[in-house]
């Protein structure tokens, strides 16, 4: 037992002389470097660092066209506790002293009292950065140990578990990563200041070869949270009527949310010169619906959409006395063909469906074609019938009306004749 004692006291001794070495403060918060904040540039010469660090936290945005997205409504917090280090162990380089040799220490349960730690708060204002194969979008949790009363120099560990606020992941078109919780060493030298941060995946006995983590990131098992969204467009095409080129034909758009996810969502839309969009209300549930009229060569286009949420459209042939064969595709694929579209007829329905909490690999494209089908000319031009009614009608109330006007001159001749007679 005095053997133990007399360890200890040694260890405990190497680990002070180690820290009573250190320079000028550094300065501002430091941020992790592979894991670690105050590493040492020279042997025996620690500096010190601020009483706050700031742990990093990386949520992957994915879109096939890059585009910048809205975040759905999600809060992160972290509680810190202390970490359980019953034998637990820190043993550094024996390149960091002039000796030659290794210094080992015991791991203290890290002390909470005083600490602060920063939350993370998205909503449908907050912006995300996306890449088709994801991209990093990069924030700082800030713990700060300033009012925290170190006891003795040492090695204190916390462990940092990472909440949401949602009930799931899935519940906001996210999907978790792996990394939830992480364990922070904290160095504190002779005079109680902090030289040293470092941030670990495992709550273990840590040698220089042990893993290392900046935070709440992807590091080396796929931790980082994700956002997977996509863009879709309509399109309209006509074949055979320049007179309909210039037309906005009406898209029915009904999006609809399978997944029941419980987050509001903000998506942002376009439509090209001639075209108008659903203008989908920001902040709600994916549920948008609306009429777009969309003209020839002149795309809507909505960006952001959750994976996962889907989309119906339908088309309705606005136009007195016209029929169309008409056909739809959606990414290039013929979804519905030849059928025959006349005057206030609506044309199949053709739907967009994604997978939930995966990647899009393109825009989602859904393109409705009319061809123009004229009639034969034993029949009347379907674009001129409805007028040559109209002239017909015309024509046969002129000449009733004159019919008229000539029975009643005649009446009043015959009595102009009595009188006189």
């Amino acid at each position: 037992m005095k053997n133990l004692k007399k360890i200890g006291s040694i260890l405990m001794t190497a680990v002070m002389a180690m820290a009573l070495s250190t320079g000028a403060f550094a300065e501002g918060i430091p941020d992790l470097n592979d894991g670690i904040a105050g590493k040492w540039s020279n042997p025996d010469t620690a500096i010190v660092q601020g009483t706050s660090v700031n742990l990093k936290k990386e949520i992957v945005a994915y879109n096939p066209n890059g585009s910048d997205v809205h975040a759905p409504v999600i809060t992160y917090t972290y509680d810190v506790t202390p970490a359980e280090v019953d034998g637990l162990t820190v043993t550094d380089s024996a390149d960091d002293h002039t000796s030659g040799k290794a210094v080992q220490a015991p791991i203290k349960a890290g002390i909470t009292d005083g600490l602060s730690v920063s939350s993370l708060e998205f909503d449908n204002d907050s912006v995300w950065q996306t890449a088709p194969g994801g991209k990093a979008n990069s924030y700082d949790i800030t713990l700060n140990f300033g009012s925290v009363s170190f006891t003795q120099p040492g090695v204190y560990r916390y462990k940092i578990e990472e909440k949401i606020s949602a009930e799931s992941y899935e519940a906001v078109a996210m999907k978790g990563g792996a990394n939830d919780i992480v364990y922070l060493d904290v160095y504190v030298d002779g005079n109680l200041k902090i030289y040293g941060y470092v941030c670990l995946t495992e709550n273990q006995a840590v040698t220089t070869g042990s893993a290392k983590i900046n935070g709440f990131v992807n590091g080396t098992k796929d931790g980082s949270d994700k956002y997977y969204t996509y863009d879709l467009t309509l399109e309209k095409e006509v074949v055979n009527d320049k007179y309909a080129e210039g037309h906005a034909f009406p898209f029915s758009v009904t999006f609809s949310n399978p997944e029941n996810y419980s987050s509001t969502f903000t998506i942002s839309e376009t439509a090209a010169k001639g075209s108008e969009g659903i203008s989908p209300a920001a902040k709600s549930a994916p549920t948008w619906k609306g009429t777009a009229l969309v003209r020839h060569d002149a795309a809507v286009t909505y960006t952001g959409i959750p994976a996962g949420v889907d989309v119906t459209v339908k088309e309705t042939n606005d136009l007195i006395g016209v029929t169309y064969q008409v056909s739809s595709k959606v990414n290039g694929t013929v979804a519905a063909a030849d059928a025959s579209l006349v005057y206030e007829a609506d044309s199949t329905e053709v739907k967009v469906d994604t997978a939930a909490a995966s990647a899009i690999d393109k825009t989602q494209a859904i393109l409705i074609i009319n061809t123009l089908l004229l009639i034969s000319p034993t029949g009347v031009a379907l674009r001129v019938a409805p007028f040559v009614l109209m002239m017909a009608a015309g024509a046969v109330l002129l000449l009733f009306a004159r019919r008229r006007r000539a029975e009643a001159e005649g009446c009043s001749d015959a009595a102009v004749i009595r009188r006189v007679d």
